[in-house]
């Protein structure tokens, strides 16, 4: 049984906290019978599990909650009591049998792109650790390993330890080696009934049903992406932007003025995916779909859509994804801004 943890130093990070807050929230209503086959397996448990499905689906909270109740000492059936010495460690977000391994981040706060080797060596060194109870491993994003990382890995769960479970968070899973794959049981939480969803976001916002499927219709059908879209800036602006875009178009504003303002709106990144949020509903238009936006004006939408080809909307959204691609380069925002409201006003 673990002992309690001392408490974290006023000049203590406490980033881990925000992970330790998700071992104790309720389960989510669509991963609730997977966690029910998987949990009824306890104590014969695979020893690697990867969690997979879109972003806003909930695989992180998914890992951290079974992760608190694999170390919890007197676990429930829905997850970790909250009220053990163990839960004590979880809720100040330094228990000694969890390891999270993610992407780095340098002393000038810039995140490696990738897992690294010397990540895995840690690993090794933890699993081999004596001791009761379960340890606990998290990868989160597990497909940024490197390879070397990942041969590492593979070694790992070819001779799995007793009462290790290595959980591999994913969003895009099939960038992981196929022979990491094969060693690891696979479970996706992003089949998520419309209903379920639906639902979630209602409760989560207080919103109608139709506004509920609308966000989920922007966010891929992932609710906790919804919920989080709702808030943004970038979802607020959308018909503003809309009007701007239409206004370049037919000369009735500058393309510099538009610059100068949406500089101050937003991020460029953040303002790059609104343009492309807009561009696919008129580009749906273009081919006679039905758009996704239906708050809109559409009045709005159908302008853009007469006065610009197929070619030019599809050259517009190749542009976009190759800016998206390349933010982590240094760039200058106005030139990036101006130069592509100029492409979008003809």
């Amino acid at each position: 049984m673990a002992r309690a943890p001392a408490k974290l130093k006023d000049d203590e990070p406490s980033a881990l906290v925000v992970h330790a807050q998700s071992h104790f929230m309720p389960l989510l209503p669509w991963h609730r019978a997977v966690w029910t086959r998987l949990t009824s397996r306890k104590p014969n448990l695979p020893h690697g599990v990867l969690l997979t499905g879109a972003v806003g689906t909930g695989k992180r909270r998914f890992a951290e909650h079974l992760a608190g109740w694999l170390l919890c000492d007197t676990p429930t059936v829905d997850g970790a009591c909250g009220q053990c010495p163990s839960c004590a460690w979880l809720t100040v977000g330094n228990h000694p049998s969890l390891l999270r391994i993610s992407r780095e981040v340098d002393a000038k706060g810039k995140q490696s792109r990738q897992i690294k080797i010397d990540q895995i060596r840690d690993l090794m060194l933890f699993v081999q650790q004596t001791g009761q109870g379960w340890r606990v491993v998290i990868f989160e994003p597990a497909e940024t390993l490197n390879t070397a990382a990942a041969n590492a890995l593979l070694k790992t769960l070819e001779e799995p330890a007793q009462r290790v479970m290595l959980l591999l968070v994913a969003d895009q899973y099939l960038q992981l080696p196929a022979t990491i794959r094969s060693r690891v049981q696979q479970i996706p939480l992003g089949r998520i009934e419309t209903e379920l969803a639906v639902d979630f976001v209602c409760d989560e916002l207080a919103v109608t049903s139709e506004q509920a499927k609308l966000l989920l219709a922007m966010s891929g059908g992932a609710p906790l992406a919804a919920v989080e879209l709702s808030t943004t800036t970038q979802f607020k602006l959308r018909g503003q932007w809309l009007a701007t875009w239409l206004a370049i178009l037919t000369g009735r504003r500058s393309v510099l003025d538009a610059t100068t303002y949406w500089l101050k709106q937003l991020p460029l990144l953040t303002w790059l995916n609104l343009v492309r949020q807009i561009l696919r509903d008129v580009i749906a238009l273009q081919v006679g779909y039905e758009v996704i936006q239906t708050d809109l004006d559409q009045n709005h939408l159908n302008q853009i859509k007469s006065r610009l080809s197929m070619e030019s909307l599809l050259a517009i959204d190749q542009r976009i994804v190759s800016l998206i691609a390349s933010q982590s380069q240094n760039v200058n925002p106005q030139l990036v801004m101006e130069n592509l409201m100029v492409q979008l006003s003809r």
